[in-house]
Parts: C-alpha cells; sequence; structure tokens
C-alpha cells in the first residue's frame, strides 16, 4: 500500500452544528461541536473513505472549514492543515 492510500486520522472542520438527525451519516467517527459554532468530525480514514465523508458533508450543503490529516502513529509535529 502506497503511503498516500495509508489510513491516517482525520479531523474535518465544517460550518455550524451538525442536526442530530445528520449524526447517523457519520456513524464510526467522532463528531463534537463547537461552542464557537463549528462542527468536527474525526476518524480514521483511507483516501476512499476520506471521499465519502467529503460527499457526505457536500450533500448535506455543508461548508468544510478545515482538514488536518496525522498518521496513524503520530510522531511530534507531523501534521499537515489544509485550510479551506
Amino acid at each position: 500500500m502506497t503511503p498516500e492510500h495509508q489510513p491516517h486520522i482525520y479531523h474535518i472542520c465544517i460550518a455550524g452544528h451538525l442536526d442530530d438527525r445528520w449524526l447517523r451519516w457519520f456513524e464510526g467517527f467522532q463528531v463534537i461541536r463547537s461552542p464557537l459554532g463549528h462542527t468536527e468530525i474525526s476518524g480514521v480514514m483511507d483516501q476512499a473513505a476520506l471521499h465519502g465523508i467529503f460527499n457526505r458533508i457536500r450533500d448535506l450543503g455543508l461548508e468544510i472549514l478545515s482538514v488536518q490529516r496525522e498518521p496513524m502513529e503520530t510522531s511530534g509535529d507531523s501534521h499537515d492543515l489544509i485550510h479551506l
């Protein structure tokens, strides 16, 4: 498996609070509503699962604020942060 296809831990921040009725769309992932008015969806994903989550976010009409990736074995500051 090439490094870009290996699972990583992703943290996807979306604008607004995700309504309870949509939580089942993200089963298996941690969903945290911030008091600052956004929602973070986190979990272990490979590229296929990540694109699936992006499709769900798109289908709900939600705005992605940022995506953060970290390898399964976190070593210091090896985070990639992408602000959209």
